[in-house]
Parts: structure tokens; C-alpha cells; sequence
């Protein structure tokens, strides 16, 4: 057999095997990154107007307080007796004592945490989101239903970690020195900014906890309508 021939019979040529064996690098490059096909999926989505979501977060936050004072504080204050003769308000640090300070965390931080994760991962939205028409899902699949990591580890950033800061500077003020208060002005001002992060993020208008968590909130209300639309004209 002619030497061509054989080599054309025996291993197929370079550019054949580089096809039938490994796919080209930028077929391969397209495949390995599903993630922007999803965050374009998401951008389709109808992304929820920033003051409904600010809207919404007063809502729960008042809803938290509220109850989480009216539980929380009144026990504290039997415990540690401030409202009695010869207590600590203008001593080792007045009012912002150990006590204090743990009933504050609890308040701002735990009970917004098991508040919020708990009704991401059940429903995917919370009662203040829930009133404004407004809903938590994954940017990845593109418009799924939160996993319940998704829902803790989001619920977890936007509750214990933004607040982890101030009570550390109060915690600091109230054992070192009164004036390390203002460093929770910084810290408050950095947890703002990754709320108001949202209102420039393109193009999921994503807030930092949401980047971190792959979730976006889409407006449901615009869903609805959008349903209704198609259904009357179909009609």
C-alpha cells in the first residue's frame, strides 16, 4: 500500500483527530461559562424599582423592631434593673453596657436574620417585599426559586455582617474609649453604600449582598401585568 494511503487509513490526520477528539478552544470557552447566557436570561427578567425595595426594607425593619423591642428590651431592662435607684447610667460606661449591647445585636441583627432567611427560603420573599409586590430569585438559573443557602447565606450578609461592624466600634467605645463611637458612622455608611450599590449596578441593579448571594428582586406586579396583557389579547 502507497505510503499516502496508509497514513490515510491508519491515524487520521492532525485535523481530524484535533476535531474528534478535543473541541475547539473557543467552543470550550463558550460552554465553560454558562453564567453570562444566565445574567442575560436575569437582565430579561422585570427588575424590581429601587424605592419599592427601600420601601420594602422599612417595612421589615419597622416589623422587627417593633416586636423584637417590645419582646426583648422589656427583659433586659427586669434583668439588669436600670429603671431602679443606684444603677450604672452615669457609670462604667452609662447606659451602653454588656446587657445592652446584646439586647441591641439581637434586635438589629439576630432577629433580622432568622426574620428574613426563613421567609427567603420558604416563599422568597419577606412580609415587607410581599406588600410592595416584590420577590427574591436566583440569577443563576436565571428567575429559579432561592436554594435555602441562598436565602441564609443573603439573609446572613445583609443582617449580621453589616452590623458586626458597629457593635464592635460600640463595644470598643464602651471598654476603651467613648470617642471610637464615630467608627460606627464609617461603618454605617459603607452597609448604605451597599444598599445604594443597586441603583448603578448594570444590569441586574444588584445590591452587594445580592452580588454575594447570585440573587436579584424582580417586581412580581410586573409579571402579573405582563400575564394579564398576553391573556386579553389572546381572548
Amino acid at each position: 500500500m502507497p505510503p499516502q494511503q496508509q497514513w490515510q487509513g491508519g491515524q487520521p490526520p492532525p485535523q481530524q483527530q484535533w476535531q474528534g477528539g478535543q473541541s475547539p478552544p473557543q467552543q470550550q470557552w463558550q460552554g465553560s461559562q454558562p453564567y453570562h447566557d444566565d445574567t442575560a436570561a436575569a437582565a430579561d427578567l422585570p427588575l424590581a424599582p429601587i424605592m419599592r425595595r427601600a420601601g420594602a426594607r422599612l417595612i421589615d425593619n419597622a416589623l422587627v423592631a417593633t416586636f423584637g423591642f417590645a419582646l426583648v428590651l422589656p427583659i433586659t431592662l427586669g434583668v439588669i434593673g436600670l429603671d431602679t435607684a443606684g444603677d450604672k447610667a452615669n457609670t462604667e460606661g452609662g447606659i451602653w453596657n454588656w446587657p445592652i449591647l446584646f439586647t441591641l445585636f439581637t434586635v438589629l441583627s439576630v432577629l433580622p436574620f432568622i426574620y428574613e432567611a426563613v421567609q427567603l427560603a420558604m416563599w422568597g420573599r419577606t412580609i415587607g417585599k410581599r406588600v410592595l409586590g416584590l420577590g427574591v430569585v436566583q440569577v443563576s438559573p436565571a428567575g429559579e426559586a432561592l436554594t435555602t443557602y441562598q436565602a441564609f447565606w443573603r439573609s446572613a450578609i445583609n443582617n449580621v455582617a453589616y452590623q458586626i461592624g458597629v457593635f464592635v466600634f460600640l463595644a470598643l467605645a464602651v471598654m476603651i474609649w467613648d470617642y471610637l463611637a464615630y467608627g460606627m458612622l464609617l461603618v454605617w455608611a459603607g452597609a448604605l453604600m451597599a444598599y445604594l450599590w443597586a441603583i448603578w449596578d448594570q444590569p441586574l441593579h444588584q445590591s452587594l449582598h445580592d452580588r454575594m448571594a447570585g440573587t436579584i428582586v424582580i417586581d412580581e406586579r410586573g409579571q402579573y401585568a405582563e400575564y394579564d396583557e398576553t391573556a386579553e389579547y389572546e381572548v
